[in-house]
C-alpha cells in the first residue's frame, strides 16, 4: 500500500476483487436455492406417488375383504399397477438421492465462495486498521510540529524579552 498522504480518504487497492467474489458467492446462494428446490420438489413427488400406491394397495385389500373374487382380471391389473407404482417409486427415490448428493456438492461450493469472499473482507478490515493507525501517526506527528514550533517561538519570544 502506498503511504496515503493525509487527509485522504481510505481506498481498498482490492475492491474489485471482493466485488467479484461477492458476485461469486450470490450465483453460488442462487444456484444452491435452484438445487434446494429440485430436492424439495423431488421429494413431493415421492411423496405423492408413496399415497398413491397406498392408496391402490387399501383399494385392492377391500376388494378382497368383500368377499369372493368375480373378476379375477381386475386383481390382476391392480397387481400389475401396484408393481409399476413399485417401480415409479423406486426411481423416484434414486432422483431423491441424486438431487440431494447434488445439493451437497453445491452447499460445498457455497461454503468455499463464502470463505473466499471473508478471506478478503478480513483483508479490508486488516487495511483500514493499518490505514487508521498511520492517519493517527501522521497526525500525532503533524501536532507534535505544532507544539515544538510553539515551545520554541515561545522560547524565542521569551529569550527575546529577557534581552530587553
Amino acid at each position: 500500500m502506498a503511504k496515503p498522504k493525509p487527509g485522504k480518504k481510505f481506498k481498498y487497492d482490492l475492491q474489485t476483487v471482493l466485488k467479484v467474489r461477492e458476485i461469486k458467492e450470490k450465483k453460488e446462494q442462487e444456484q444452491f436455492a435452484r438445487k434446494q428446490r429440485k430436492l424439495f420438489e423431488e421429494q413431493k413427488k415421492e411423496e405423492d406417488i408413496k399415497d398413491n400406491k397406498l392408496n391402490k394397495e387399501d383399494d385392492l385389500r377391500g376388494v378382497f375383504e368383500k368377499g369372493p373374487i368375480t373378476d379375477f382380471t381386475k386383481v390382476l391389473t391392480r397387481k400389475a399397477h401396484l408393481e409399476v407404482l413399485k417401480d415409479d417409486l423406486e426411481k423416484q427415490v434414486e432422483k431423491v438421492i441424486e438431487a440431494g448428493k447434488l445439493l451437497e456438492e453445491q452447499r460445498a461450493k457455497l461454503i468455499i465462495s463464502m470463505k473466499d469472499r471473508k478471506v478478503m473482507e478480513k483483508h479490508k478490515e486488516k487495511k483500514l486498521v493499518e490505514y487508521d493507525k498511520l492517519m493517527l501517526d501522521l497526525e500525532t506527528k503533524f501536532l507534535d510540529e505544532i507544539a515544538t514550533q510553539r515551545f520554541i517561538r515561545v522560547k524565542r519570544i521569551d529569550k527575546e524579552r529577557e534581552e530587553k
